[in-house]
């Protein structure tokens, strides 16, 4: 009787921990409406935790707040942003996949797929983005790279390609492993390049989805908070390992602005959830978009010897806008490098000068004045009459 309760004692164990291991590997801790609005009412000032941080402009190409952005940190299932694109530039959507028992038996949050199970690889990465299918991923690695190794190898071969040098990807899921790796920056490449792919781009936005496995239909749905909290939120992915933490790389869109933000190895579920908010409301409200041209001076005069027309104006047109953190552009100024005495013939295209625009002391912009027509040389019949000499001519310069 004893060898047989210490038998059934070692199967209950080994049960708790296959279970245990599963658990960790799947981010169930689900928001209340109460968590929602206390992350909502105190995500006004920017106060970050997590292991490592950033906020991206896509729009204007650049990050306005960073924190440990070069780190190699474990990513859990943000690995799957380049997963899909990997597979996107690789393989058809409509190849059919038969499931292997390795990919059925993946753990930790899956779509539940069974060895012999036939899936179309579009419907395996709505798996994959949208409830962040683990077996889906194994599923998708071995259809396009043969197995998963040499999938793992194309995903590092495309991350140095895009110049993220600091991730080394071991699985195509980011279940915990050592030595699998990245870093927000390089997170932010990924989730930057995904973004220009509109057929994934509209599958990370999904917030719910209907796949076909074998001739049954299954209901998936998202486990991206972002997209049901908040209103302009557009993708992107979650992740979750004990390792890890909680991840989240988010794509919002509105004011005429698209940002990435990346938060990184947050304790809880409403931490990640918090700080991202944080960061879309310092991005937002922090930075706008201003014409640097606006207060620049628009008419330049200069003279040019040996021409029929002595004087000209160079009338410069157009803008500019660039990105500036709020209430800066009364610091911007304007040094004029043109050269007011020339010489004719003077080529069309030809520079004669430059507009450097400074944010206090930075350069931030540089307009280069170039002569957008031919000025010829002065006949010797224009000489002798002098008809045009005194005229002021006017250039129209659109920068």
């Amino acid at each position: 009787m004893k060898k047989i309760l210490k038998i059934w004692s070692i199967i209950l164990i080994i049960a708790i921990l296959m279970c245990d291991t599963k658990i960790y590997a799947y981010d169930g801790e689900e928001l209340t409406e109460d968590d929602i609005r206390e992350v909502i009412s105190t995500a006004a000032q920017l106060q970050i935790l997590s292991k490592a941080a950033l906020v991206y402009d896509r729009t204007y190409g650049k990050i306005l707040y960073e924190k440990n952005i070069d780190e190699k940190l474990p990513n859990a299932s943000t690995t799957k942003i380049l997963t899909a694109i990997v597979a996107y530039e690789n393989a058809n959507m409509d190849d059919m996949v038969t499931v292997s028992q390795k990919a059925a038996g993946t753990g930790g949050s899956t779509i539940n797929l069974r060895k012999g199970n036939k899936v179309l690889l579009g419907d395996l990465m709505k798996g994959l983005l949208i409830c962040s299918g683990n077996d889906a991923a194994v599923a998708i690695a071995e259809h396009v790279g043969g197995s998963v190794e040499e999938f793992c190898n194309m995903m590092n071969q495309k991350a140095r390609e895009l110049g993220a040098n600091d991730t080394n990807f071991l699985t195509p899921h980011g279940l915990d492993k050592e030595g699998h790796y990245t870093t927000a920056r390089n997170l932010m490449i990924f989730a930057d390049y995904l973004l220009n792919i509109s057929y994934l781009a509209e599958i990370v936005n999904m917030q719910t989805a209907t796949i076909k496995i074998d001739d049954y239909t299954k209901s998936l749905r998202t486990t991206n908070e972002m997209l049901g909290i908040y209103e302009n939120a557009d993708g992107l992915k979650t992740g979750f390992t004990n390792k890890a933490g909680r991840c989240l790389v988010t794509s919002i869109t509105q004011d005429g602005r698209q940002l990435i933000t990346i938060v990184l190895g947050c304790d809880t579920k409403k931490q990640r959830t918090k700080e991202t908010i944080q960061l879309i409301n310092y991005g937002y409200s922090e930075y706008e978009v201003v014409d640097i041209y606006e207060k620049m001076r628009k008419n330049i005069e200069i003279s040019i010897e040996k021409t029929a027309v002595k004087e000209y104006e160079i009338s410069i047109s157009g803008k500019k806008m660039m990105l500036l953190e709020k209430n800066k552009n009364g610091n911007l100024t304007y040094k004029y490098n043109i050269n007011k005495k020339l010489v004719a013939p003077i080529e069309k295209g030809e520079k004669i000068g430059e507009i450097e625009v400074y944010l206090e002391t930075t350069l931030i912009n540089v307009i280069e004045i170039r002569v957008p027509v031919e000025i010829k040389r002065k006949t010797v019949v224009e000489y002798f009459f002098e008809i045009l000499d005194g005229q002021k001519q006017y250039i129209q310069l659109k920068v």
